[in-house]
């Protein structure tokens, strides 16, 4: 069914843009992408709505989805299991950022502080299957950092002018971020391992 779905629209943009076979697989690969991004986008926004906080996850997108690209981290070996898997985290974190709205101690900021240390030193984490190039490595590792100093500098502004929502939201998405580079690094270790593992056939 998404095969032909997917067809059909190649079909139109053939037509509509006069683009050559030899493409199909390239324009097919964005089109599915951008279609499951959409979908993604879509059931935060949907959640967001139904727990009345769609402030929230808007934010959340907005300052999350910036580092989660170049940063790397876990990723689910299917499109349905990273979709449930995203839909059932944001949950916890819209829950999470009312949480801290509402309950704020040094364990807030420290937490904090270990988490971007912790991302800072770790980005970007790529698949133990599709490693970075140095040069890719480097230019990622400075994209982040220069966007974690960023957010910070605006998490601060934002606690001191007492806009609550925007530091929680900072928070949790740096705290995530640095789950998901430790997921990361530990599902390229077992990859790594296992490799290790196998048998050598030889003729």
């Amino acid at each position: 069914m998404t095969e032909r779905l997917l067809d059909g629209v190649w079909k139109q943009m053939q037509l509509a843009k006069g683009l050559d076979d030899s493409d199909k697989d390239i324009y097919i690969f964005g089109i599915y992408q951008g279609a499951i991004l959409l979908l993604n986008i879509v059931t935060a926004l949907s959640i967001g709505i139904i727990l009345n906080m769609f402030l929230e996850i808007v934010l959340y997108l907005i300052f999350f989805l910036p580092l989660r690209i170049f940063a790397g981290g876990y990723h689910a070996k299917t499109q349905l299991r990273c979709y449930i898997m995203s839909t059932v985290t944001n949950v916890f974190i819209l829950l999470g950022i009312g949480f801290l709205q509402h309950n704020k101690s040094i364990w807030e900021l420290l937490y904090f502080i270990i988490s971007f240390c912790v991302v800072w030193r770790l980005v970007p984490v790529a698949d133990a299957n599709k490693p970075l190039l140095p040069e890719e490595h480097l230019k990622y590792q400075k994209k982040v950092r220069g966007t974690l100093v960023l957010l910070a500098s605006i998490a601060a502004l934002a606690y001191v002018s007492g806009i609550e929502v925007v530091t929680a939201v900072i928070e949790m998405s740096v705290c995530f971020l640095a789950i998901i580079l430790l997921m990361g690094i530990l599902k390229n270790r077992k990859i790594l391992k296992t490799r290790e593992n196998e048998p050598l056939y030889v003729d």
